[in-house]
């Protein structure tokens, strides 16, 4: 790390012990240096080796995801896309319904939509946003990241019952958010 920016860090660190506010010119030489394309690409190293992916299969009670997958990717991507590691999420949850996780090269589809009470086209359309992430990788401009590009959302929108999955969704997440909660307990 430069000079610069590790007096930076430190300042930053100190500030954060007395509860004070630092000037952006300040903290500038750190906040480019951990946003330069090397740091970033040396963080996804770190995580990939270090961490792990838990995958709980494909097969759900209700519906597999692999088929599911390949129906998909035929149908949108012209058998294109490169398969990642997919897996129902070992709980149920109701705000994040999927997930895409590129370090780990794996798409985690919420086990909670995983009911005879959910229609297969809003189960598809989460797999198929997840799918577009891996078509469209994250844009990393001027320190941010931007997943959801307007390429993205033109995407998106290209699946047969965007709106009506949309709207399934909006009108069950009560449903889901309960059935979540009642298996806590």
């Amino acid at each position: 790390m430069p000079a610069a920016a590790h007096q930076a860090l430190a300042l930053i660190l100190v500030s954060k012990l007395y509860r004070k506010r630092l000037a952006r010119d300040v903290t500038e030489p750190y906040s480019e240096y951990i946003k330069s394309d090397r740091i970033r690409e040396r963080s996804v190293e770190n995580r990939r080796e270090r961490g792990r992916k838990m995958l709980s299969g494909t097969q759900g009670e209700h519906y597999d995801l692999d088929e599911l997958f390949n129906d998909l990717n035929a149908k949108y991507f012209s058998r294109k896309l490169a398969k990642p590691a997919l897996s129902w999420s070992a709980r149920k949850t109701y705000r994040i319904l999927g997930h895409h996780d590129s370090t780990h090269d794996a798409i985690i589809i919420s086990r909670s939509l995983d009911s005879i009470e959910t229609p297969r086209y809003v189960i598809e359309y989460v797999l198929y946003h997840e799918m577009l992430h891996v078509h469209h990788p994250t844009v990393h401009h001027n320190g941010r990241r931007y997943n959801h590009t307007p390429a993205f959302r033109r995407d998106e929108e290209r699946f047969e019952c965007f709106h009506q999955a949309e709207r399934w969704i909006e009108q069950n997440v009560r449903r889901l958010k309960r059935a979540v909660k009642k298996k806590a307990r």
